[in-house]
C-alpha cells in the first residue's frame, strides 16, 4: 500500500542531487558507443528527435547553441562534420581504462567533465532559489567568509538582479579590479581560487597531471607564436583571417595541387599545421611506447613471443569480443590477459614477472593503437572533417573577429597568453634539491592567475570600450543564459531554432518528489536512510571545500588540495572506475587502487612524474575531517526505483 508521506527539502535536494550525479556521467560514459550521436537530438538531428542524452542536450541547447558567432554556424558543421567526427571516434573503440590497467587521459576528462557540468545542470533543471541581498554590504577579499558569500550574492544577483549590467557597464570605464564594487572584487577571488584548485588537481594531484603538463607543453613548443602575432597585426580583417587560415589551416602537397586543378580526385592532400601539431605530439609518445614494447619483448624474462602476439592480436578484434573477456575477467576473477590467454589457442605457463610484463605489454601496445587512430579520424581522413569544421567555424565567427580586431590589440593578446602558458608550465613541475622535490601547491596557482588577470581584464575591458556590438551580443547572450536558472515563469527559451523547450525549473524535483508518496513505506524507508546519508555527506562536502578555501586565502598551507565540492565527486568517478586484476587470478581492482595510481603517474617513457604517491593519496581523503576517509554513500535503491522515472521526465 502506497504511503502519502513526502519528501522534505533536503530529503529532495539529496534526491535530486543522485540522480543528475548518476545520469551525467552515464550520458558521457554512453558516447564510448558508434551511433549514440544520431540519437542526441538537436543540432545533430531535428528538433522532433527524441534524445538519449537529455542532460547534456539542455546545457547544449540553452548555453551553447545560443552563444554568439556558435549560433550562425551553418547546419553543417552539426550534421556533416561534428557527428561523423565524433561517431568515427567512438567507432575507434579507444581503449577502456579496465584493459590498461590505469585510468588514462580520457577517463581523467570525461570524469572532470561530468563533475563539472553536473552544476549548471542542476541549477538549470532546478533553478536558484531567490534569496534576499544586502545591498550595501562590504565585502572584504582578504575575509574567506566575505568570499563565499559573495559568490552567493553574486548569483542571485546575476539570476534576479541586474549584476549582468553593472559588470558590462563598469567593465569599460575601467580595466582595474580594484575599481569594480566590493561584491564583484569578492567574486573574482572566489573565482580565482577555485579555478587554481581545479588546475592544481588536473595538473599536479590527477594521476594523469603529468601526462596532459607533457602534451600542453609539446604543442606550446610547435605553436608558431612569431608568425601568429605578424600575421594579427594585419590591419585589414580579411587579409588577417586569410593569413591566419594558411598559416593554419594550408596544405602544401602535389595532391592538393592536382585535386585543386582536377587531375585527381579524393587524393590525400597530407596534413595542414593544426593536424602536423596533433599528429608530431602524438608520434613522439607512440615512439617511446614502442621503445618501452620493444624492450619488454627482448627482455630475458619476456613472455613468450605467442603470449605477445596474441596481445597484439586481441586489439584488433570487435568491441563485442573485448567486452566478452572484461565480463569474464569480472566474473572470474582473472586478470585480462589471463583471460585472453585462456580463449586462444596457445597456453603458457607464465610466471608472476611475465605476467606483470604481459599486462604492461598490452597497455603500451593498447596506448599505440588510440593515437594511431586519433590521427587516423583527426588527421589522415579524407574528406577531411577536423579542417572542414574549423573553416565553417571561422566563417561564422567572421563577424565577431571583425569587431574584436578593430577594439583589441590582438597580438598583444596572443603574446599575454604565451606568457601565461608558459609561466603555467612552470609553476605546474615540482621544485626544490634533486630527491627532495616537492610539487606545486593550491597557493602557487592562485599567484600564478593573479600574475595573469591583468591579461584578461585588459582584454574584456578594451572590447567593452572599444566594441560596443560585439558587446551588445554578449550583453543579450548572458542575460538570457542566466535566465535559464530562474525558478519563475519568466524564464526564457533561447533563441534558436534548434533549441527544444523544456520543463521550467523546479517541476522535476516537484514530480519526483511527488513520484515518492506512491511508493511503498518499505521502499520509502529505504530510499529516506539513503537520502539521509547524502545529506550528511553533502554537508560534510561543502564545510570541507568551505574550510579549504578559507585555509588557501589565510595561506596556513593546512590542505594539500583545494576547494571545490566537485573535486570529491571527480575523485569518486575515477576511484570507483574498475580496472584489471594485476596477477593471474585476483580481484578486480579500482581506480582507488594504490597499484593503478602508482602505475597512472609513469609517464610514456616509463618513468615516474608528478606528485609523489603518498602526496597524492592525500586527494582520497575526507576534505572534511582531516586523515578520515570520506566515503560516498551508497544510493543504489534510490537509482533503482527514481531512475527511469528521472529520465523519463526529463526526455518528457
Amino acid at each position: 500500500m502506497a504511503s502519502i508521506a513526502t519528501l522534505s527539502p533536503a530529503e529532495s535536494h539529496a534526491l535530486f542531487d543522485i540522480l543528475t550525479h548518476h545520469e551525467t556521467y552515464a550520458e558521457i560514459e554512453a558516447f564510448k558507443q558508434p551511433g549514440q550521436i544520431s540519437t542526441y537530438g538537436p543540432p545533430f538531428q531535428d528538433v522532433s528527435t527524441k534524445t538519449t542524452s537529455p542532460v547534456l542536450q539542455t546545457l547544449l541547447s540553452k548555453f551553447a547553441l545560443p552563444l554568439p558567432g556558435l549560433r550562425d554556424v551553418k547546419p553543417e558543421f552539426w550534421k556533416g562534420s561534428v557527428d561523423k567526427m565524433i561517431d568515427e571516434l567512438a567507432g575507434a573503440e579507444l581503449s577502456e581504462s579496465y584493459d590498461k590497467g590505469v585510468l588514462g587521459v580520457r577517463k581523467t576528462l570525461a570524469t572532470a567533465i561530468s563533475a563539472l557540468i553536473e552544476y549548471p545542470a542542476r541549477a538549470c533543471l532546478d533553478g536558484v532559489e531567490e534569496e534576499s541581498v544586502d545591498r550595501d554590504k562590504a565585502y572584504d577579499v582578504g575575509d574567506p567568509d566575505d568570499v563565499l558569500s559573495a559568490w552567493q550574492d553574486c548569483l542571485q544577483e546575476l539570476v534576479y538582479g541586474d549584476l549582468v549590467d553593472r559588470l558590462f557597464d563598469r567593465a569599460a570605464e575601467t580595466e582595474k579590479l580594484e575599481e569594480h564594487e566590493s561584491l564583484v572584487q569578492a567574486m573574482h577571488e572566489f573565482i580565482i581560487v577555485n579555478l587554481a584548485s581545479l588546475m592544481h588537481y588536473t595538473l599536479v594531484l590527477s594521476p594523469e597531471g603529468p601526462t596532459l603538463l607533457r602534451m600542453i607543453e609539446n604543442v606550446h613548443r610547435l605553436l608558431p607564436y612569431v608568425v601568429i602575432r605578424q600575421t594579427l597585426k594585419i590591419g585589414n580583417v580579411a587579409t588577417m583571417i586569410s593569413g591566419m587560415m594558411r598559416i593554419v589551416l594550408a596544405k602544401v602537397s602535389v595532391a592538393s595541387v592536382t585535386n585543386w586543378i582536377g587531375l585527381s580526385s579524393g587524393a590525400d592532400e597530407g596534413m595542414n599545421l593544426m593536424q602536423q601539431i596533433i599528429s608530431q605530439v602524438l608520434a613522439w609518445d607512440k615512439r617511446e611506447l614502442k621503445k618501452r614494447a620493444d624492450k619488454i619483448e627482448k627482455s630475458k624474462d619476456a613472455p613468450p613471443k605467442e603470449v605477445c602476439d596474441e596481445l597484439k592480436g586481441w586489439i584488433s578484434r570487435t568491441r563485442e569480443e573485448h567486452e566478452e573477456c572484461r565480463r569474464q575477467s569480472r566474473d572470474q576473477g582473472m586478470s585480462i590477459v589471463a583471460v585472453i590467454m585462456a580463449l586462444s589457442s596457445e597456453s603458457p605457463e607464465l610466471s608472476e614477472s611475465q605476467h606483470a610484463q604481459a599486462l604492461e605489454y598490452l597497455s603500451l601496445q593498447l596506448g599505440i593503437r588510440d593515437r594511431n587512430e586519433i590521427v587516423r579520424v583527426l588527421c589522415q581522413r579524407n574528406p577531411d572533417l577536423l579542417t572542414l569544421a574549423v573553416r565553417e567555424a571561422v566563417d561564422a565567427y567572421t563577424p565577431m573577429i571583425r569587431h574584436v580586431h578593430q577594439a583589441v590589440n590582438l597580438a598583444d593578446t596572443v603574446w599575454d597568453f604565451e606568457r601565461f602558458v608558459t609561466d603555467m608550465l612552470k609553476t605546474s613541475k615540482p621544485k626544490g634539491a634533486k630527491g627532495a622535490e616537492k610539487p606545486a601547491s593550491v597557493e602557487d596557482f592562485v599567484d600564478l592567475l593573479h600574475r595573469h588577470q591583468t591579461s584578461s581584464h585588459k582584454f574584456i575591458h578594451q572590447v567593452t570600450k572599444n566594441g560596443k556590438e560585439v558587446t551588445s551580443w554578449w550583453r543579450e547572450y548572458v542575460h538570457t543564459a542566466v535566465a535559464q536558472f530562474r525558478r519563475d515563469d519568466q524564464t526564457p527559451e533561447p533563441t534558436t531554432s534548434l533549441s527544444k523547450p523544456t520543463s521550467p525549473p523546479g517541476s522535476i524535483r516537484h514530480s519526483l518528489t511527488e513520484f515518492f508518496t506512491h511508493l511503498t513505506a518499505q521502499d520509502q524507508n529505504a530510499i529516506r536512510a539513503e537520502l539521509a546519508a547524502r545529506e550528511k555527506y553533502l554537508r560534510e562536502l561543502h564545510a570541507a571545500s568551505a574550510a579549504r578555501i578559507s585555509s588557501v586565502i589565510k595561506r596556513t598551507h593546512s590542505y594539500p588540495f583545494g576547494p571545490g565540492a566537485y573535486l570529491a565527486r571527480w575523485q569518486d568517478l575515477m576511484d570507483s572506475t574498475l580496472i584489471t586484476p594485476d596477477t593471474e587470478t585476483g580481484h578486480v581492482r579500482y581506480g582507488a587502487s594504490k597499484s593503478v595510481k602508482e602505475e597512472g603517474r609513469r609517464d610514456v617513457d616509463g618513468v615516474k612524474q608528478g606528485a609523489s604517491i603518498a602526496h597524492f593519496d592525500d586527494v582520497a581523503r575526507d576534505l572534511a575531517a582531516g586523515e578520515k576517509i570520506l566515503d560516498v554513500p551508497s544510493a543504489e535503491k534510490t537509482l533503482e526505483v527514481f531512475g527511469l522515472r528521472f529520465r523519463e521526465l526529463l526526455t518528457g
